[in-house]
């Protein structure tokens, strides 16, 4: 969370003329609430089945899908993500996602949270986004980059 995804997401979308949906987006706009009311009102776990659910739905409407980064713990979603070709994993700096998201109260898992606590949060989660990213890439490049980057290796495909 906070390293970029929907910036990168969004950029690659209008240069590429692709179908582009940031999934928290999808689901609060499905719900008709935010991700923090449907932690309060169901919990983490039916987050991650409504998550899964949108995600089914958007891997076929869509071309890029921009996830939060805790999907990553809702095992169908994961096995779901494993299976598609072109997963990337936008890595930053803790410290620098620290900045972009110790106030955000529309990061449940992440609001109010210590840089330790993210930390160790992070740490939680690293080895599943290994496992289903198709490449990892350091996102505090700039956009332009980052876009290179991603169309040499889709391209070298």
């Amino acid at each position: 969370m906070g390293t970029g995804k929907t910036t990168l997401g969004e950029y690659i979308a209008s240069k590429l003329s692709l179908k582009y949906i940031d999934l928290d987006d999808y689901i609060v706009n499905q719900e008709q609430r935010s991700i923090p009311q449907i932690f309060t009102d169901i919990g983490e776990t039916g987050f991650r089945n409504l998550e899964f659910q949108y995600l089914q739905q958007c891997i076929e409407q869509y071309d890029i899908i921009s996830t939060g980064g805790g999907i990553v713990e809702g095992q169908n979603s994961f096995d779901l993500l494993k299976s598609q070709a072109n997963v990337i994993w936008l890595d930053c700096d803790l410290n620098v996602v620290y900045e972009r998201i110790k106030n955000d109260s529309n990061r449940p898992n992440a609001n109010n949270k210590t840089f330790f606590e993210l930390k160790s949060l992070y740490s939680s989660r690293v080895s599943r986004y290994n496992e289903i990213a198709f490449t990892k890439l350091n996102s505090n490049q700039p956009l332009p980059e980052l876009y290179q980057i991603i169309q040499e290796m889709v391209i070298c495909e």
